[in-house]
């Protein structure tokens, strides 16, 4: 039988996906063998995941940036308008109590945390072909981890960079002129950085 080599993603960064799974190696194995295939990942263990509209990840991985804050990985769906940030384990617990903390309006349209007994879907160790389902939005790297582990996203930061996203992307929202003046210089900056 033939062995892939994988350059795209560390031996150890995969070493560290798999120890989410029942049987650490077996998950090697098989990821070695179609290098290209998305895993199915059980959350809860080494990472949980928050779930939110693309655009407002997006949005918000700017924010992170510009106040230079860790960016860890995150997923998108190209089925769907939807991503999912990698954050520590336990952040589903108090995910709640951690969006209560931020200016949603519209608490039922805060993005959702999945913790233990849900699972997401990310890329294969290989760049990926067309067709699949999944992508990295940000690729996990071996630049900035810690030992194995990729450095994952905060969540006290996450979620107040996804509540200031959603003001700067929500027509017609009510917000203070305080507020409203802060996101258009916000907006401004981005768009500076980006020319």
């Amino acid at each position: 039988m033939e062995t892939c080599i994988v350059t795209s993603e560390p031996e150890r960064m995969s070493s560290w996906f798999a120890a989410s799974t029942p049987s650490p190696e077996e998950s090697l194995t098989a990821w070695r063998r179609t290098p290209d295939f998305p895993r199915r990942l059980p959350t809860g263990i080494t990472f949980d995941v928050v779930l939110a509209p693309l655009a407002l990840v997006e949005m918000a991985y700017r924010i992170l940036r510009q106040y230079e804050q860790t960016v860890g990985p995150a997923v998108r769906f190209t089925n769907l308008a939807t991503a999912a940030v990698l954050v520590p384990p336990g952040t589903a617990t108090r995910w709640g109590s951690l969006v209560a903390g931020t200016p949603w309006l519209d608490r039922s349209a805060a993005p959702a945390c999945l913790g233990a007994g849900h699972a997401v879907r990310i890329p294969g160790l290989a760049p990926s072909a067309e067709g699949v389902p999944v992508d990295w939005l940000e690729a996990p790297s071996a630049e900035s981890a810690i030992g194995d582990a990729p450095l994952l996203t905060a969540p006290v930061q996450l979620v107040r960079c996804l509540a200031e996203a959603r003001s700067l992307l929500a027509p017609g929202d009510v917000r203070s002129p305080l507020s409203k003046a802060a996101s258009a210089v916000r907006a401004v900056l981005l768009a500076t950085q980006r020319a």
